[in-house]
């Protein structure tokens, strides 16, 4: 069981969160309030990686439709995995609310780009629907783009990821060092010892919150954890509004998704997973043009007014695990060394309940339960 100690130095802490995040943050900012000396070491900037990549949209569930989910992790499991992140959106919503940053519950759609998702979606709404979530099933195209159908989820809501991240460690009692890339972790006199850039860090716990970055870490997240680059283009402002809410659509090994901002510009993300096993561990080794085509595909084939040449482009890295749950734990070489990584796409729904459960974790031993990396040794 992991516990903080009192005595301070100014090179020590009692826990030191590596990645800055809103499931760092979220993670640092709990700490905080346990009464726990909490210092970030982000290697960029806050914000700067999966989360400001994400454009904001907080959907319930996971990376695919619910009715694979299903079909993957049978009924039950399925239906607990879809409230885990109704339960951390509305955290989400409560947190955002409380540090009075605007949050919009504006509803999500999920597209049919081709005639085979259309069942898909449709199963997926009744099994939503039995199982107690509010969906909605279209069998046309409610944005007239040429896609062949569209399940609308109401209670999504999109936020400023980045904004409420800066906001949750600026009010919390917690140390952010950004440009402070983390390079070794080791243990030493019951704690760890951080070998950081610019700085040496003595703590008596370490949180892992780098999500698709895991593997440069420790080779224990080599089969773990895949690292995936995703790309967000966003255009100069449009004439007019052209989406009402967020929509994505899910086909496998693509993923797109578009959200327009108040200000009427559009944001355009996707990402192609590359790897399934015996991925490469570093995740700049990826080949943009794969990501970028097929988003570039995309848009051209049901945006087709947006000028995709002159948007400005941004890459990112996720990371997903083998059954795309978000993968908690300790290290088992480094048992001070808690982590808490592989959230695909849906990070923002997750970052709330992860860290609740991750603190728990560190505090009383407690069991992640579906999350805890256990499910995968």
């Amino acid at each position: 069981m992991w516990t903080g100690q009192e005595q301070k130095r100014v090179d020590a802490c009692d826990v030191v969160v590596v990645g800055a995040g809103l499931v760092g943050a979220a993670t640092a900012a709990r700490l905080a309030r346990e009464g726990f000396n909490t210092a970030v070491l982000e290697a960029q900037r806050v914000a700067g990686g999966a989360t400001g990549r994400s454009v904001g949209m907080v959907l319930t569930g996971l990376d695919g439709h619910y009715n694979q989910a299903v079909s993957t992790y049978g009924r039950q499991k399925a239906q607990e995995v879809w409230a885990l992140t109704v339960e951390g959106r509305e955290r989400l919503v409560n947190t955002a609310e409380r540090l009075e940053m605007p949050v919009e519950r504006t509803g999500s759609l999920a597209l049919a780009v081709e005639d085979a998702e259309v069942d898909a979606l449709r199963e997926s709404a009744d099994l939503l629907g039995e199982d107690g979530f509010d969906a909605w099933f279209g069998s046309s195209d409610p944005l007239n783009r040429g896609f062949r159908a569209a399940m609308r989820q109401p209670d999504d809501v999109t936020v400023d990821a980045a904004a409420l991240t800066h906001a949750l460690l600026t009010t919390s009692e917690v140390a952010v060092h950004e440009g402070t890339e983390v390079y070794h972790l080791e243990s030493e006199n019951n704690g760890v010892r951080v070998w950081a850039q610019g700085r040496t860090v003595l703590c008596n716990g370490v949180v892992l919150a780098v999500n698709g970055y895991a593997p440069l870490f420790d080779s224990y997240f080599t089969d773990k954890v895949a690292p995936t680059r995703s790309f967000v283009f966003v255009t100069d402002p449009l004439d007019g509004v052209v989406l009402e809410q967020p929509c994505y659509a899910d086909r496998g090994y693509e993923y797109e998704y578009c959200h327009q901002l108040p200000d009427r510009r559009l944001l355009l993300g996707g990402w192609h997973r590359l790897h399934t096993s015996n991925q490469e561990t570093n995740p700049e080794t990826e080949p943009d043009d794969v990501g970028q085509g097929g988003l570039i595909r995309f848009a051209s084939r049901h945006f087709p007014e947006v000028e995709m040449h002159s948007a400005d482009r941004r890459s990112g890295v996720m990371g997903f695990t083998p059954d795309g749950l978000p993968l908690l734990g300790r290290l088992p070489d480094l048992p001070q060394v808690y982590f808490a990584v592989g959230f695909g796409v849906r990070g923002l729904a997750w970052a709330f309940v992860v860290a609740e459960r991750l603190v728990a974790l560190m505090l009383h031993d407690a069991n992640p339960g579906i999350l805890s990396a256990a499910r995968l040794v």
